[in-house]
C-alpha cells in the first residue's frame, strides 16, 4: 500500500526539519524513491532526473556538501513551481518543502 501524497509530503518536511545529517540513510533513500516514482507517473521527467542525481549522489560516497547542495537548491526552485500549480492543499506543503530544500541546499553549498 503506497502513502497519500501529502503523508509523503509531511515525512520529507519532518526529516529537513530534524537535519539531514540525523536522517537515516536507508529513509532519506526510501523518501528519494517514493517521489522519484510519484513525479515520473505526473509526467515530470526534470524533477525525477534531479531526484536520481540526488539519489546517486547520496550512495557514491564520494559527493560533497556542495554537490548535494547544489542539487537540493535545484529541488528546491522546481517545487517552488510545482506548488504553483498544485492541488491547494498540497501547494503549502509543496511550499514549505521548497522552502526547506533552498534552507540545507544553500548550507550544504
Amino acid at each position: 500500500m503506497t502513502s497519500s501524497p501529502t503523508a509523503e509530503l509531511d515525512s520529507a518536511i519532518a526529516v529537513l526539519q530534524e537535519g539531514v545529517t540525523f536522517a537515516p540513510p536507508l529513509t532519506a533513500l526510501n523518501l528519494i524513491d517514493s517521489f522519484q516514482q510519484q513525479v515520473q507517473n505526473l509526467g515530470n521527467s526534470e524533477v525525477a532526473s534531479n531526484l536520481s542525481a540526488l539519489k546517486q549522489l547520496l550512495t557514491s560516497g564520494s559527493a560533497t556538501g556542495a554537490d548535494i547542495g547544489q542539487v537540493l537548491v535545484q529541488l528546491s526552485s522546481q517545487t517552488t513551481s510545482a506548488a504553483e500549480s498544485a492541488d491547494p492543499d498540497i501547494s503549502s506543503k509543496l511550499q514549505q518543502l521548497a522552502q526547506l530544500l533552498s534552507e540545507v541546499g544553500n548550507s550544504l553549498s
